[in-house]
């Protein structure tokens, strides 16, 4: 078999709620590699938001930011945050209507006071009804009133959290500057999330194919979510885990089971990498 180029993404595909990968997920990653497969994660989330535990798993590159960062063996090989003209149009859009949001850059993810309590809230919640939740990423989250000029940050992608406002409103008044999807992550009320136009997981995964001097047709791309489409578009295979998004499971090509059901570990020993 030659070589196949396994995108995984993150939350719902490779951790659960808990933001732990199941011991199925990490034998199945690392059969895969010994087998002579390379295997990326592909996520929205930013390089900080990769924490130790989901980096614990072996890995041969990163496809961040919805495709705006990829990083191959640890070389950063592209990078596109959005302009300081889109951040400020988004930062007005969300802040006047007192949104909580946050910011994601490489280094840092920042909130503002209303998503600061938000989290909070939400955390004090989960942990009162023992319900799982991501610690090590809501830890993360720094104030964004420490930043001066936030519309100069280097932001690859925003998040937003609501319960007042409906997400097709924000993709409708939005969506025409922006991409804007539902978030994948465990978040209290509605959320989203917008980047740059155009952006998307199936843009890293081009860039990495580039680096490789490979070829499309050895890709194979895992997902749960909305902001997995380009993903599961741009590769040869597209699989939908068992909890997938349902317009995510009307793309692909083959259903494994959830994320909570050795779903990865069934979606490569399908395709025969395990």
């Amino acid at each position: 078999m030659n070589t196949k180029y396994v995108f995984l993404d993150i939350d719902g595909t490779l951790v659960g709620a808990d933001g732990k990968v199941p011991d199925s997920a990490r034998k199945a990653i690392c059969k895969a590699r010994e087998n002579g497969h390379k295997i990326f994660i592909c996520s929205g989330r930013c390089r900080c938001e990769m924490h130790e535990n989901i980096l614990s798993v072996p890995l041969d590159g990163i496809v961040g930011s919805a495709g705006a960062y990829v990083e191959i063996d640890g070389k950063v090989i592209f990078h596109r945050p959005m302009t300081e003209e889109m951040n400020t149009i988004i930062l007005d859009y969300f802040l006047t209507r007192g949104m909580a949001i946050l910011l994601e850059t490489n280094e840092e993810l920042y909130g503002n006071d209303v998503a600061v309590l938000a989290i909070q809230k939400y955390v004090e919640y989960c942990e009162a009804n023992n319900k799982a939740y991501d610690k090590p990423l809501f830890d993360l989250v720094r104030p964004l009133s420490e930043v001066e000029e936030p519309s100069k940050l280097a932001v690859n992608k925003l998040i937003y959290i609501t319960d007042q406002y409906d997400p097709a409103e924000v993709r409708r008044d939005l969506g025409k500057e922006f991409t804007v999807v539902d978030s994948a992550i465990d978040m209290p009320g509605n959320s989203g999330e917008v980047s740059e136009l155009g952006m998307h997981k199936g843009k890293g995964i081009e860039k990495v194919m580039e680096y490789y001097g490979a070829n499309l047709a050895d890709t194979i791309g895992i997902g749960d979510g909305e902001n997995d489409m380009g993903m599961l578009q741009a590769c040869e295979v597209g699989i939908a885990m068992g909890n997938a998004n349902p317009i995510l499971k009307e793309i692909a090509d083959y259903e494994t089971t959830a994320v909570g059901e050795d779903g990865l570990y069934h979606a490569l020993e399908h395709y025969g990498l395990i």
